[in-house]
């Protein structure tokens, strides 16, 4: 059995992928502030901005998984030496010691924030796009860090031989009770949450901007899939999306949460298309499909029941 080290596991991404793969590796899970517990995997407290926390570990992995990372859903306030000490020097951190351990494979987890200039014109984005970062707001020294961070997988690919593999990200939607974020460094509940707590709550949901805007929305068992498919690849190599090739408008949406949530008969949907609209982007998968032989395995109805089913409608109910 393949022993993985996957870095940040105690987030919802974390959790998810672990939760996946644990069944099929030997995995250790490593967590910085939020302390948690899962069976049938080993637990480590690691800091990866410490080198010498890192070679506590030792080096005895097949691969690393690093979704570890400082970004703004997570950030109380705002704090961007935290996103350069944690995303660079952390990643460089992780990367010498897979250096100094001996350890050939390494799977980056990369926001798909260096393409945001893509955000909202519906072309496709392709692996292997150039990047366009926005460089205002509270994303931009996020957006900033992360691209460094690419730059040194790149440069320890070239350099050292590492096996990397880069799989960018949208929003990857998970089934668990993290139903909030921080929005410019204030916590918030996230968006589909709220739709959806209106909808079971109070039997109506406000349907804000151009209804037409469509999105890509992974789920996390897809994700996982890819991840352990990375891990299987001996040879893959960079940037790759991680996403489902199929967007879902607004209005897709809507509806599809109402069929899957609602337990009366009528949902009073109310246009607000004087709000601002969600993004309008979606991953091109071709790249993901050939070297992988990756295809989406689940709809954003087959997604919402699953999370349905997992935490029950009781977790949305006021």
């Amino acid at each position: 059995m393949k022993k993985l080290l996957v870095l940040g596991a105690s987030g919802s991404l974390g959790k998810g992928v672990i939760e996946y793969l644990k069944s099929e590796y030997c995995i250790t899970a490593t967590y910085t502030s939020n302390e948690f517990e899962e069976r049938d995997i080993l637990v480590r407290h690691v800091d990866i901005t410490n080198p010498e926390s890192l070679d506590k570990l030792g080096g005895d992995f097949d691969a690393v998984v690093m979704i570890a990372g400082a970004m703004p859903a997570t950030m109380k306030g705002y704090n961007p030496q935290k996103y350069i000490d944690v995303n660079v020097t952390g990643t460089l951190n992780v990367l010498e010691y897979c250096r100094k351990s001996g350890i050939r494979k390494f799977i980056y987890i990369m926001t798909f924030s260096d393409v945001a200039y893509k955000f909202y014109n519906g072309v496709p984005i392709e692996s292997d796009d150039i990047r366009g970062l926005n460089l205002t707001g509270d994303h931009a020294v996020y957006s900033i860090s992360k691209v460094a961070a690419c730059d040194l997988v790149e440069h320890y690919r070239q350099e050292y031989g590492l096996q990397t593999i880069t799989f960018r990200i949208p929003t990857v939607y998970c089934a668990d009770h993290n139903f909030n974020y921080y929005v410019n460094g204030e916590l918030k509940t996230k968006a589909y949450i709220q739709m959806i707590k209106s909808i079971v709550s109070h039997g109506k949901v406000e349907l804000w901007g151009n209804p037409e805007n469509a999105k890509d929305m992974p789920y996390i068992k897809d994700f996982s899939r890819l991840i352990a498919l990375g891990v299987e690849h001996p040879t893959a190599q960079g940037v790759f999306n991680a996403g489902t090739g199929q967007p879902v408008t607004l209005k897709e949406l809507v509806d599809t949460m109402i069929e899957v949530f609602s337990e009366s008969q009528s949902v009073n949907v109310i246009a607000r298309p004087e709000k601002p609209s969600q993004p309008n982007f979606t991953f091109d998968m071709k790249k993901t499909k050939e070297v992988f032989g990756f295809e989406s395995q689940w709809s954003v109805k087959n997604m919402f029941e699953d999370i349905r089913d997992k935490l029950g409608l009781g977790a949305f109910k006021k």
